[in-house]
């Protein structure tokens, strides 16, 4: 089970490194590679794609957390970032909703954003926050 589970925390980890070329502002330094948790059984490959997701920039923020949650309550990928946007794995005709919030010193919320619920499509998303 351990290895398992290490096994899909490392695939996760591969995955989700690289920081999308759109999510960075041309005056934002690159940032370090982000960590997220991926649901593998929320994984269909015939029907999987990534849909852009972006929202603005917050001033103080130190990062933004993001949440997916699939027939809205189902938590399938969540994880922290510097940057302003990611591509985040969808499954088409699936119903998600996903919620951003920008954190400042203290952990406090600068502010915070959802999509509301949605059937994936390939697209981008643009969350106001």
């Amino acid at each position: 089970m351990k290895k398992m589970l290490s096994s899909v925390l490392t695939t996760a980890l591969l995955l989700t490194a690289a920081v999308p070329a759109f999510a960075q502002d041309s005056n934002q330094a690159a940032a370090p590679a982000t960590a997220s948790v991926v649901n593998p059984e929320s994984i269909s490959v015939q029907s999987y794609f990534f849909a852009a997701v972006s929202w603005r920039n917050v001033p103080g923020a130190s990062h933004y957390e993001f949440y997916v949650y699939k027939n809205n309550t189902d938590l399938v990928e969540y994880g922290t970032q510097s940057v302003t946007g990611r591509d985040i794995g969808l499954r088409a005709g699936d119903i998600y909703r996903i919620d951003i919030r920008a954190v400042g010193p203290n952990n406090s919320t600068l502010a915070s954003g959802t999509t509301g619920t949605f059937i994936a499509g390939s697209s981008s998303i643009y969350i106001s926050l």
